[in-house]
């Protein structure tokens, strides 16, 4: 549907309020009131995009509505209506907060005027409000990635090439690697050195039957519970970036909706067909990699084109054990919160060094906070680790006390007539066992094998193990 401007009629002239029903029947969708105090209870309950606000209701004042007005509904347009047009009184509601002064009667080209200045006025509004809502980032400060190994400074070359250029980018890495970080790393590092708006949404948090409202919004009425209009985040991240978090939870009927938008760079709010052009950067960031899921028809192979024109891997933190060390400087001096900076003895760095960092460098921060907390004095030693903080430091597993060095060969039979077969079968009883060594746990199983748990899970489910 294509929903009609909404317009709030506010006049104690019960005739004048039936002329202007007919005279807009069609045109706009209208709603009337006797007085401020009624026409407020139907703003609270109903979203206008325009009120006509006599300036000569009975026993009240036109021009000090506009204010109690605006105390419900902040950014919706008023107008006022006069039978007579007095500079003074056009002057002083201005000044008040009205859009525009009219004279009745009242033209249907005046009024569209009107309505669409004040719409326009409400639209910018709202996008500076909710952009001041959404960037988290926005104290002035550029996102500091705090990087010293081989592998973090080939990814960070490879982000300096794309600046300058607005093409779209794939971010992967496991959970807790700074992918977000990343991508507001890449918004940040623009040619010209403008600040580009950045919106982030992540797709996995929100619930399927809201994310295609919160990614381009919503007229007020277009489904049950929507009443008053909403800027999706894709409105917002004009001339910017929006970064597309978890975007491999994705369902399929919302990723067509979105491949539309990447070609056509153009959508519609929900019930609506005027389309809105934008000019937008998509970022997108997975867990895991999205080809695996394009090959089991989970993903649309269109769209996994369209989002990686260039594709962006964090290496996660166990593959990067140098970076560590400034990782906790970094994190110590962070939560210090202005009191003198704790240092972290050999040994306690150590400890950290040997662990695995399942998840990765938002794991790292939390322990570095919590021994912050949890210790005495200035100085973190190895007495300051609680039994919890590494969910028990990863060491080397004694194969023979696990009977692991010589897991049981499977032997082969008759329905097994491929080395692929073989293999899996040979790979099910290993992960089977260790399972049980660790009663079910799958992080300590993760850290037993020497993988991150998300690939831990996808083996698990390929083998028919996931419980």
């Amino acid at each position: 549907m294509n929903s009609l401007r909404r317009i709030l009629i506010i006049d104690d002239d019960a005739d004048f309020l039936v002329g202007m029903r007919m005279q807009l029947r069609g045109l706009y969708g209208v709603l009337t009131a006797t007085s401020v105090a009624e026409g407020m209870k139907l703003i609270q309950e109903q979203d206008v995009d325009l009120v006509l606000l006599d300036v000569g209701l009975e026993g009240e004042d036109g021009l000090e509505g506009i204010g109690r007005i605006h105390d419900v509904h902040p950014s919706v347009g008023v107008a006022m209506l006069s039978g007579r047009r007095d500079v003074k009184t056009v002057v002083e509601a201005i000044r008040v907060g009205a859009v525009d002064y009219l004279t009745k009667p009242v033209s249907n080209d005046e009024l569209a005027e009107v309505v669409e200045k004040a719409v326009a006025a409400r639209t910018i509004q709202e996008k500076c409000e909710a952009l001041l809502r959404t960037q988290t980032n926005g104290n002035g400060s550029t996102t500091n990635i705090v990087q010293n190994s081989l592998k973090m400074r080939q990814l960070m070359a490879e982000a300096e090439h794309i600046k300058g250029h607005r093409a779209n980018v794939l971010i992967i890495g496991e959970t807790g690697v700074g992918k977000e970080l990343m991508a507001r790393h890449v918004n940040e590092n623009s040619e010209d050195g403008k600040k580009r708006p950045f919106i982030a949404v992540n797709c996995a948090a929100i619930p399927d039957h809201l994310l295609e409202s919160e990614l381009f919004g919503h007229e007020a009425g277009a489904y049950t519970g929507a009443n008053r209009r909403r800027i999706g985040k894709f409105e917002l991240a004009d001339g910017g970036d929006i970064f597309l978090d978890e975007i491999s939870t994705m369902k399929l009927d919302l990723q067509v909706k979105l491949l539309r938008v990447l070609q056509e760079r153009e959508f519609c709010r929900l019930g609506s067909n005027t389309p809105i052009k934008g000019d937008f950067r998509v970022i997108s960031a997975s867990n895991q990699p999205l080809d695996a899921l394009v090959e089991s028809g989970a993903f649309r192979a269109d769209l996994y084109h369209r989002l990686r024109v260039i594709q962006l891997f964090v290496p996660p933190l166990r593959e990067r054990l140098e970076d560590i060390p400034l990782l906790v400087d970094h994190f110590l001096e962070k939560f210090s919160h202005g009191v003198t900076t704790k240092r972290m003895t050999d040994q306690a760095m150590a400890r950290l060094m040997e662990y695995t960092w399942p998840g990765n460098v938002r794991e790292l921060a939390n322990v570095v906070q919590s021994l912050v907390i949890m210790s005495q004095g200035d100085i973190i030693d190895t007495t300051a680790f609680p039994p919890w903080v590494l969910n028990g430091c990863k060491q080397a597993p004694d194969m023979r006390a696990l009977n692991l060095d010589h897991p049981p060969v499977p032997q082969a039979r008759d329905d097994v007539t491929t080395l692929r077969d073989y293999v899996a079968q040979a790979e099910r009883r290993y992960i089977e066992r260790v399972l049980t060594i660790h009663d079910g746990d799958k992080s300590k199983t993760a850290r037993a094998l020497d993988m991150g748990r998300t690939t831990l899970y996808m083996k698990l489910k390929e083998l028919g193990l996931m419980r």
